[in-house]
């Protein structure tokens, strides 16, 4: 081979070298650029659901504490639906820059999609969590987010979980930390971690489903009810029915200690139907006795659906009842969880002529579009606002601007919570329709609440009692 040759074998060598370590390199960073992709959530930027697992597979085989928050934010859907998606695209990439600077690198932050983050913080120290989850709330509150020139208020619920106490793979964590975070948004508490005792899907809590069926049937449960007396107090105009377990080995156990798990299964419909018709039936006995008086019943959110109507035709027909009498209250939970379910179902009470009420209105994120497309009755003025209306001018301000606002729709106005001559004072100034509350007097048996009416000698419903 001549020199010239051998050169020329030598270069092409040397290309064919240098080209296939090129395309190496080439089809190497391909490879990491698509798996980059393939663990990027494309809205934010931040990790997606495969990151968190990726993320999370070493530190719990390596044994150590690993924390995870799972946060949902409150009311995003109606940015979506009031304001369009890409508005709420917009909202979604700020609040993904407000919890990426918050954590300042303590923790791996992914978008699970829609409006559900995911933080995974290793070997977190004892109460860390909670106030890491606290940061990135007020961070939320005081973070100034926007949708384009319209200045936005959401608020979070974060559900917090341990390896090792709350779960060992990050399946058992994703599911305990949500358990704790829809605890969190039915609390309205923020941050709550996550706890094995009130876990609707633990062993525990299946337990109490399957004794709370037996109860119904064994006069372990009771109603108890709470009076509602005019603005001045002088006038009983009705009663709320609230429901009291007598569990044979816990004692009293009160609504809040057993309908979050109830609420979860189609055991809601048979305990709805229960109270309804046991609460009638005791109406329809004073209403003998000559105690003409109005009754209230809570629906929970999940019941309040297609199936409620039948419920409330067989409770009428059963005790024959006055539909004009019967006061349905639905949470704000419950109309923001399904607006236009709500709308329907109230609309066809409304029509049947039963009375529809908006239970702790103030507490929840209901807006005035929702409000206002609600064929309902009565607003509840929330506790938290009635509490300590004499000692705090800003909630006076606000029960105030409430009153004037559900008068001005025609609406009646009640306050719960009243604990106090000076907040049932006010309250009577203010223009407040029905009062009910500790001050007057507490949940009662039935036959203690007759006693209850004889010695207050309440003028209007009762005057015939015998």
């Amino acid at each position: 081979m001549s020199p010239a040759s051998a050169l020329a074998w030598a270069v092409a060598v040397l290309v064919t070298v240098v080209s296939a370590v090129a395309l190496t390199v080439l089809v190497r960073q391909r490879d990491r650029v698509r798996a980059d992709l393939a663990r990027t959530d494309p809205l934010t930027g931040l990790g997606n659901r495969r990151a968190l697992h990726e993320d999370a597979g070493p530190l719990l085989a390596r044994g150590g504490r690993l924390g995870l928050l799972l946060l949902d934010l409150d009311g995003f859907k109606d940015v979506n639906d009031t304001l369009g998606h890409a508005a709420g695209d917009e909202v979604l990439v700020q609040v993904a820059g407000l919890l990426s600077a918050t954590l300042a690198e303590r923790g791996t932050i992914s978008r699970l999609g829609g409006d559900e983050f995911a933080v995974l913080v290793p070997d977190p120290q004892d109460g860390e969590l909670e106030v890491l989850a606290k940061r990135l709330l007020t961070a939320l509150a005081v973070g100034g987010l926007h949708a384009g020139v319209v200045p936005l208020d959401l608020q979070g619920s974060i559900g917090v979980a341990v390896s090792g106490a709350d779960g060992g793979s990050l399946g058992e964590l994703l599911q305990h930390a949500d358990t704790a975070m829809y605890a969190a948004k039915r609390a309205r508490a923020g941050v709550m971690r996550y706890d094995a005792a009130t876990d609707p899907h633990s062993s525990g809590a299946l337990e109490l489903l399957g004794q709370l069926r037996a109860a119904m049937d064994s006069d372990q449960l009771a109603l108890h009810y709470q009076p509602k007396v005019s603005g001045d107090g002088s006038r009983l105009l009705g009663f709320e029915a609230l429901v009291r377990w007598n569990h044979p080995v816990r004692g009293v156990l009160l609504p809040a200690d057993f309908l979050p798990f109830v609420e979860r299964t189609h055991l809601i419909h048979a305990l709805t139907r229960w109270v309804l018709i046991t609460a009638l039936r005791q109406a329809a006995t004073w209403r003998a006795q000559g105690l003409q008086t109005s009754m209230a019943v809570n629906v929970s959110a999940v019941s309040l659906d297609a199936g409620l109507l039948g419920i409330v035709e067989e409770a009428l027909a059963l005790t024959r009842w006055n539909p004009a009498d019967l006061v349905l209250e639905i949470t704000e939970t419950a109309i923001i969880h399904d607006p236009a379910g709500a709308r329907a179902t109230v609309a066809r009470l409304r029509e049947r002529g039963v009375r529809v009420a908006v239970d702790d209105f103030g507490a929840g994120s209901t807006s005035l579009v929702h409000l206002r497309g609600l064929a309902v009755h009565e607003l509840k003025i929330d506790r938290q606002f009635v509490r300590d209306l004499a000692a705090h001018p800003e909630d006076e301000v606000i029960v105030s601007s409430v009153i004037a606002l559900a008068h001005r729709l025609g609406l009646t106005v009640v306050a719960e919570g009243v604990e106090t001559v000076a907040a049932a004072d006010r309250l009577c100034a203010l223009g407040c329709d029905e009062l009910q509350g500790f001050h007057f007097a507490r949940p009662l048996p039935a036959e203690e609440a007759v006693a209850w009416v004889r010695a207050e000698g309440l003028t209007g419903a009762a005057v015939e009692l015998r």
